[in-house]
């Protein structure tokens, strides 16, 4: 059975739903003023806004060019338009990462946080810097695998333990000598 033509208010009408929420792919990113630009078919939108949760806390989060995304239009007016989601792709897989919950990069660094170990890892792909004027404590055991360097006083209020040896200023715990040593109740000198 033929459906009708749709009339011409009926036409028009599925015209203004189509352009109330289209899908398009980032055609590119200006930093600078926090717009991009997207391909919708054949034309490309003015610069628009991407959706970013903000308010008392607020989150960067840029898109990236050819990324797949969805642009709403209010009232299908392209001028009012937004970047409202991003959509996977298979040149921008989204992370399967089963009950964890993860950022991944675009060096390949992945932050992910696994709620059933509850466990938070970094994998950097370079360094890590954290800044905290008021000071930072750390409750728990902590390792370190590599050297620690320390710009500052350091104390402890147990034992310190050196496998191979405890330097201080330049005198070794483990292999210094005394001068001046008599048998019985006298006390050394310093170390040399």
């Amino acid at each position: 059975m033929r459906r009708p033509a749709p009339s011409s208010s009926a036409a028009s009408t599925n015209r203004a739903l189509a352009d109330l929420v289209r899908e398009g792919v980032v055609h590119s990113v200006d930093l600078d003023v926090g717009k991009a630009v997207v391909r919708l078919g054949d034309i490309l939108t003015p610069p628009i806004e991407w959706h970013m949760p903000v308010g008392d806390t607020s989150i960067w989060l840029p898109p990236t060019e050819g990324q797949p995304v969805t642009v709403v239009s209010p009232e299908g007016d392209i001028e009012r338009a937004y970047i409202a989601a991003s959509l996977p792709s298979s040149t921008m897989a989204p992370l399967f990462l089963g009950v964890s919950v993860g950022i991944r990069f675009r060096d390949g660094s992945i932050l992910t946080y696994d709620p059933e170990a509850k466990r938070l890892k970094f994998d950097l792909a370079g360094s890590a810097e954290l800044v905290a004027p008021d000071g930072l404590s750390i409750r728990g055991d902590v390792a370190i695998e590599g050297d620690l360097a320390v710009q500052g006083d350091a104390r402890a209020s147990g034992v310190v333990t050196g496998d191979e040896d405890v330097v201080f200023a330049g005198k070794s715990a483990k292999g210094h000598k005394h001068l001046g040593v008599t048998a019985g109740s006298a006390v050394s000198g310093g170390p040399q």
